[in-house]
């Protein structure tokens, strides 16, 4: 074969092209080896090379298999089982039959009958709630205890908010809005614990709605026994007055008084009459000098004395008559009976306020008593690692997708 020169193979290309110029230099035509690489590139589609499947075995190792191992190893040669005891409660309140409309039908939740429940879980979930559980049960010994492991024990030189976080991980109070039941559920590194743990607070939360029934009652008949203590008070007071005036005035009644006034002033004028009569009749036949009729003129003027005396005592200007006390003894009277029907009322409300107290008392009723575990229901240990592994899983194709989008723009 004739070799051929650059030069020439550029002319035979191009030969209506001038030729280059002797100071101008034309650049050489690639290797056959390069071109025959570039068309391989293009006809054999891409394969992974060894340093690429190498980095990402690596990659699924340090990503997926060994934290995936790790994690295994701990949940089932490590992890410490935890036993769940059960419970469920709901709250009632005696109401009187009413004709308003049930709004729940409507799907809206009655506020008021909610409350109660939520209150109830908030002071489970309290710490004056912890601080009595611990001093019953000693529950900071159980969950220290050096036999748990180090990820489900509790430092023992815990703060008091870390063991309340460590004991809301424990005790779950949940409460269905549309049952109206309070689900309890406590975890325990023992059955029997568990079971203990949650029997009192079930029993803390009964002895919880007896104090609101006691502090409801309470606040209702504090302002009837209030009112009832005054009217006692003044019902006392008007008694006394009515037997200071009895017994100032000597007399039971002014009713009786007077009778006995009328009764009086009527005999003396009957007797008035007959002196009268018997002084017209002498005087036909005596003289006026006469000593008898002298004496029954003395008799008559002593009776109409007697008369206006008795008239005076009924119905005189002064403090002492009988009017004048009538009107003062029918004031303390009036009174007297203002402040016993007051005070009858009063007894009355209050009669009434117990049975509404009564009425409106809350129960716990406890629908399923604290169940015993047999059985450890945490960790799941199946559960758990599955989905570990899908979420390593996952991690492993994100980190493997950006590494092989920066490998291909590097």
């Amino acid at each position: 074969m004739e070799h051929v020169k650059p030069g020439q193979i550029a002319e035979r290309v191009t030969p209506a092209r001038e030729a280059p110029a002797r100071h101008e230099t034309v650049p050489d035509a690639p290797p056959r080896d390069t071109l025959r690489k570039d068309a391989v590139r293009k006809d054999v589609p891409w394969r992974p090379s060894r340093r690429f499947l190498s980095t990402n075995y690596f990659l699924f190792l340090i990503v997926f298999v060994l934290p995936l191992l790790l994690f295994s190893a701990y949940l089932l040669f490590i992890a410490s089982d935890r036993y769940e005891s059960l419970a469920s409660a709901t709250i009632t309140e005696e109401k009187p039959a009413t004709a308003s409309i049930d709004l729940t039908m409507l799907g809206v939740t009655n506020a008021a009958s909610d409350k109660d429940s939520l209150i109830l879980k908030e002071f489970i979930e309290s710490k004056d709630m912890l601080v009595f559980l611990d001093q019953r049960l000693r529950i900071k010994e159980h969950v220290t205890d050096p036999s748990i492991d180090f990820y489900s024990s509790l430092d023992p030189e815990a703060t008091l908010e870390e063991f309340h976080e460590y004991y809301l991980w424990l005790v779950s109070v949940n409460y269905d809005t549309t049952s109206k039941l309070i689900r309890f559920g406590v975890q325990g590194f023992d059955g029997e614990f568990a079971h203990s743990l949650l029997k009192l607070i079930v029993e803390r939360s009964q002895q919880f709605i007896d104090r609101i029934n006691e502090q409801i009652t309470r606040e209702q008949l504090r302002f009837f026994d209030r009112e009832i203590a005054d009217s006692e008070a003044r019902l006392k007071l008007a008694k006394e007055a009515l037997i200071a005036f009895q017994r100032q005035n000597r007399l039971m009644t002014t009713e009786g008084e007077s009778a006995t006034v009328m009764a009086t002033i009527q005999t003396l004028e009957q007797g008035l009459a007959q002196k009268q009569s018997d002084l017209s009749a002498r005087l036909q036949v005596l003289d006026r000098s006469a000593p008898q009729l002298q004496t029954l003129q003395l008799e008559i003027t002593a009776l109409e004395s007697q008369i206006a005396s008795a008239k005076e005592r009924l119905a005189g200007a002064s403090d002492t008559s009988i009017s004048e006390l009538d009107a003062q003894f029918r004031e303390i009277q009036l009174n007297l009976e203002f402040v016993t029907n007051i005070y009858k009322s009063n007894l009355t409300a209050l009669e009434q306020a117990r049975l509404e107290a009564a009425r409106r008392l809350k129960f716990l009723i406890v629908v399923s008593q604290p169940s015993i575990p047999e059985r450890a229901e945490y960790p799941r240990r199946a559960y758990l690692m599955v989905t570990v592994g899908v979420v390593l899983m996952i991690l492993f194709f994100v980190v493997s997708l950006t590494m092989a989008i920066i490998r291909e723009h590097s």
